[in-house]
């Protein structure tokens, strides 16, 4: 089979749903039912447009806008609509070209006229849900199979109204990854000037939905008690000189930019905590990952997962008084969290996702070829 992955999140681009991906499709790539692979995501500086290995193809051809850091309102607009007009006019050509046989695409984009270009491909359509935002009564219309994954994801989908039916959970994928040597840990936190002080890390998109400015609240109070501790912030900054500026103003905060994931694991390995006071995570990769590293964690709220494993590390609200006391909290227990990343393996992600496409392939499907963006 030929599976069309679009996600606007690929590497070179980082974070949680670029590394999924990226697993995701070495992985697939390398099952004997997928004949070819096509990835089809946002044009990234200094990244090939075509990139081929194997039977894997990354088309790098969508305008960059969800992987693009801060823009003016004005561009955010225009490559919102340039976006939208690229899935309408050339989504269904493509797939004929390309000879696909299933689209699987991550629901971080959404718009009208995505969505007709969905209904209108002539080819099965797999969402991939990834948080508890997305449009989920618009997805029933276009979408054959939705993955979720996580059990709050499923929950918030079902809430919505989407057929039980039509919708499968499949854990995030995790890929457990070697520590970095102690040396590499030193070495980064040198280039960064944290070798001296002890550091509570943020790893994630500077965004208002991820809690960002109540932790620096909560982090000012709670600094008043432990003055040697740093807040480390690192991330594509969404907000410009409004976070900036928030930095700025404080004491003991520094904040990074985005930084290369070996040097995330790195910093992971030598936090006290690593916090992701986020109000909408699916299952978040960072504190997959700071478990993995050993790390003590505090995990954002509404995961029901991380409520049966992590109860003690889990925030009860995205709040600076909710921050400020788990942050003591942790910091005062010793116990490290444990967690079954097992349930996250890559190979169990693979099989239940081809699964899935070959029960899919299997369905009668209507195709919409001549429908109206406004129909």
């Amino acid at each position: 089979m030929h599976p069309l992955i679009i996600t606007p999140l690929f590497p070179p681009a980082v974070g949680g749903a670029a590394t999924y991906f990226r697993e995701l499709t070495t992985h697939l790539a390398q099952r004997p039912e997928i004949e070819r692979l096509t990835i089809l995501t946002e044009r990234a500086p200094g990244a090939a447009v075509h990139q081929r290995s194997g039977k894997m193809h990354v088309m790098r051809l969508l305008p960059q806008r969800v992987s693009a850091a801060r823009h003016s309102r004005l561009w955010h607009s225009v490559s919102y609509v340039a976006t939208q007009l690229w899935f309408w006019q050339r989504l269904r050509p493509l797939v004929a070209q390309q000879q696909v046989d299933l689209l699987h695409f991550h629901t971080r984009f959404r718009g009208k006229l995505f969505f007709a270009s969905l209904r209108k491909s002539g080819v099965p359509v797999v969402a991939d849900l990834r948080d508890q935002m997305s449009p989920v009564a618009e997805l029933i219309s276009c979408t054959d199979w939705l993955l979720c994954c996580s059990q709050g994801v499923q929950q918030f989908a079902l809430a919505q109204g989407f057929p039980p039916q039509k919708l499968t959970l499949i854990p995030n994928a995790y890929t457990l990854q070697p520590p970095p040597s102690a040396a590499a840990v030193a070495a980064v936190c040198a280039k960064f000037g944290l070798a001296a002080a002890p550091f509570v890390l943020y790893i994630g998109e500077i965004t208002p939905n991820k809690g960002v400015y109540e932790l620096l609240h909560a982090f000012d109070q709670w600094r008043q008690t432990h003055a040697d501790v740093q807040l480390v912030l690192a991330g594509a900054n969404r907000q410009g000189d409004t976070f900036l500026t928030e930095v700025a103003s404080r004491t003991g905060v520094v904040y990074l930019n985005t930084i290369a994931h070996a040097e995330v694991l790195s910093l992971m390995r030598q936090a006290q905590i690593v916090i992701l006071p986020s109000r909408s995570e699916g299952m978040p990769t960072v504190i997959l990952e700071a478990i993995s590293m050993g790390a003590k964690v505090i995990c954002p709220p509404n995961i029901p997962e991380f409520d049966q494993h992590l109860p003690d590390f889990v925030l009860p609200a995205v709040t600076p008084t909710a921050i400020c006391t788990m942050l003591e909290q942790v910091w005062r227990n010793p116990a490290r969290p444990s967690y079954p990343l097992a349930d996250h393996h890559i190979d169990r992600v693979v099989n239940a996702v081809l699964s899935g496409y070959a029960q899919i392939l299997q369905r009668p499907r209507p195709i919409f070829m001549h429908e109206s963006p406004t129909g």
